[in-house]
């Protein structure tokens, strides 16, 4: 009897996951986030009455990664922080930030930056604003890790890959499987928690998150592409590793330093590991493109990215696209990784995004061709504004490198006389006038030339600012355009990719 009820139930839980995965065949990423775990629960342990809305701090446990014998904090909880708007106007769909921290830094704050944007973003739009912090849920140590560390971050990500790299055989250590499973959780929580309080229970969500939290709101997207009807990936855009990896290091003749904890465990001369492919199949968003199709996808991305270059959906802008049906980007100039001091625009842009997406309203019709020769580049924007909004203002950007040695476009870089340190590099972006091609009744065609400068590289991009709803302003962008088309060094095979930091 015992074995019979077991069966039915893995039946039904293979049913459940197969309605959730799409079209794409089940990763072991799938197979993870799906498993049932008993260590799933969640309580409120702090209520803050506020004029526009109530914040709810739930202390929520999203599962048991692995057991004491692999880490010493196997069980990842995490603080979930409800905004409930006084009245709900949009009660259908929930919006998430994806957001890390650490387990020590005490209970949130209404007036905590991101998590006050948050309940302004709940307050606005008339539907819950959820904050989900401390993913991953660190630091923690792996016990078999020689130098008994605390990790953090990146220190913990490379340390999984790094374990996969050596053995395949199993997937589950790397640390986006934990990552994403609590995001999807997360969602469960809110549900759950929206029905006990007698509040509307979102049927929908669209999240977000930076980083890391980028990262994990692509996999949580296609892992969970029932509920999740749109995606906010910031700074993040390393998709399709392996060619990107190559990109990155032709790019900077070499890594950069904010790549420092992959470099310190030899990663970077993994590059073309085949095991490195095989872990782009499980957690590359590029590999899970097929289950974006019905989703609406916004990126925001960074001009001055000590992580990520400007110029990194070269790499798979077009099977996105192609796959989708159409994204979006919006690269803020002047920024860099952590996006400080943007962090208000950046809500307002996701706002926009996602009360367009609600109010069924049609997103912009924006696209784009960007060209380059031995004497200038070229991008070349299409509006259709008869199957989208009209845009009201539009200008470009461009910016140089300091020298010729890197294609480097990065605010801060590694100090060369001091290694482990890090310097300015002020590479500023700057505005320029985008000239009118082309106008019809329907449609605008924007262009912007630049020449190739004498020395360096230069990179530039487009800008296009168009109405939402309720007095909105969605600010869009074309990729990144690099010229000349040429690179300081040649590129890197299997152990000779290991490089130096800059």
């Amino acid at each position: 009897m015992q074995c019979t009820r077991s069966i039915v139930g893995f039946l039904g839980f293979a049913i459940i996951s197969l309605l959730l995965i799409s079209k794409s065949e089940s990763t072991p990423l799938d197979d993870y986030v799906h498993a049932a775990d008993p260590n799933f629960g969640w309580s409120v342990i702090r209520t803050y009455e506020e004029p526009d809305y109530i914040l709810y701090i739930l202390n929520f446990t999203s599962q048991k990664w692995f057991d004491e014998t692999v880490t010493n904090q196997p069980i990842w909880w995490h603080y979930l922080c409800i905004s409930v708007p006084h009245k709900f106007t949009r009660p259908n769909t929930a919006f998430m930030f994806i957001d890390g921290g650490h387990n020590s830094d005490g209970m949130p704050k209404p007036q905590d930056n991101l998590l006050s944007l948050t309940s302004m973003f709940a307050a606005s739009s008339g539907s819950l604003g959820i904050h989900l912090q401390d993913i991953p849920n660190q630091p923690f140590r792996f016990l078999a890790d020689p130098s008994n560390r605390s990790r953090s971050e990146d220190a913990l990500i490379a340390w999984t890959w790094k374990a996969f790299l050596e053995n395949p055989s199993n997937p589950y250590i790397l640390l986006r499987m934990p990552m994403t499973k609590a995001s999807v959780r997360a969602m469960d929580a809110v549900e759950q928690f929206a029905a006990k309080l007698g509040a509307p229970v979102p049927k929908n969500f669209v999240i977000a998150g930076a980083s890391k939290r980028g990262w994990t709101t692509w996999t949580t997207a296609a892992v969970d592409n029932q509920r999740v009807i749109a995606a906010v990936p910031i700074v993040m855009d390393i998709l399709n590793l392996q060619k990107n990896m190559h990109h990155h290091y032709r790019s900077l003749a070499g890594w950069t330093f904010a790549f420092n904890d992959y470099y310190d465990l030899n990663i970077t001369q993994d590059v073309d590991n085949p095991n490195l492919n095989k872990m782009g199949d499980i957690v590359d968003p590029y590999s899970y493109f097929d289950r974006y199709r019905n989703m609406k996808l916004l990126q925001i991305q960074t001009g001055g990215d000590e992580f990520f270059l400007p110029d990194n959906e070269d790499a798979f802008w077009t099977d996105l696209q192609a796959a989708t049906g159409g994204s979006f980007i919006r690269r803020i100039p002047n920024a860099e990784h952590s996006c400080a001091g943007h962090e208000v625009s950046l809500f307002f842009t996701m706002r926009s995004f996602y009360l367009s997406i609600y109010e069924n309203q049609p997103l912009p019709s924006f696209k784009w061709t960007k060209t380059s020769n031995n004497t200038h580049g070229y991008i070349r924007a299409v509006v259709d504004f008869s199957v989208g909004p009209k845009p009201f203002s539009v200008l470009g950007y461009h910016a140089r490198t300091l020298n010729d040695k890197r294609r480097d476009f990065r605010l801060v870089i590694a100090d060369p006389n001091h290694p482990g340190k890090a310097i300015a590099n002020p590479v500023i972006w700057l505005k320029t006038d985008v000239a009118i091609e082309a106008q019809t009744a329907t449609t605008i065609v924007y262009s912007l030339t630049i020449a190739n400068p004498l020395n360096g590289w230069e990179a530039f991009f487009i800008q296009v600012a168009f109405p939402g709803p309720d007095g909105s302003a969605l600010e869009l962008t074309t990729n990144t355009q690099i010229i000349p088309d040429t690179y300081p060094t040649n590129d890197c095979y299997g152990a000779s990719c290991i490089g130096t930091l800059v």
